[in-house]
């Protein structure tokens, strides 16, 4: 699976260590290999040949095994799945299918991985998660999405309950019915 950074106007590069076509000259924003070596801060003599692939970050002294991409302490929790980053998990198909169909609206490629068995007629919780993924490049954005459509409680609603229009993200009132956002 190949992920490519937006931008397309460039020569493409087949990263050495992880495959993934990509147009970003200074390193892979999949695997996070840098195309040359950085220093691993500001006046460092240590060189770095990773930096992070959501923050860009170099990545020092702990390089990723195998073709894990490169996280900094900040990200290290992040699933990742071929050059893909986790934003949302659920375990309701059609939520999960709606987020990421939000996302894409805003301009963020995304894609679900289901580990759900649809033979199976029990939900088993964690066995049968549904994830919502982007592009590592793409995390930051995707998760500030998301967030601004979520509510106190924890649910993620891009639609107003009243009527089912779309909403911008900080509204408080549907701008259609006048029902209230908050708490929905």
């Amino acid at each position: 699976m190949s992920v490519q950074s937006p931008e397309a106007t460039q020569a493409r590069i087949d990263c050495i260590r992880c495959g993934a076509a990509h147009t970003d000259s200074v390193g892979c924003p999949s695997c996070g290999l840098l195309s040359d070596p950085v220093p691993c801060s500001l006046g460092s003599s240590t060189m770095t040949r990773f930096r992070c692939v959501i923050c860009g970050e170099p990545v020092c002294g702990r390089e990723p095994a195998g073709m894990e991409p490169a996280l900094c302490e900040l990200h290290d929790d992040i699933p990742f799945i071929q050059g893909w980053a986790q934003v949302y998990t659920t375990n309701d198909e059609i939520e999960a299918g709606l987020i990421s169909e939000n996302l894409r609206a805003e301009g963020i490629d995304s894609q679900l991985y289901t580990q759900k068995d649809d033979n199976f007629p029990v939900d088993l919780g964690e066995l049968s998660i549904i994830r919502v993924l982007v592009p590592a490049f793409e995390f930051q954005q995707g998760i500030e999405i998301i967030r601004s459509h979520m509510s106190p409680s924890g649910e993620v609603g891009f639609a107003c309950a009243n009527c089912g229009e779309a909403y911008e993200p900080g509204a408080e009132v549907c701008a259609t019915c006048g029902a209230s956002l908050i708490g929905a």
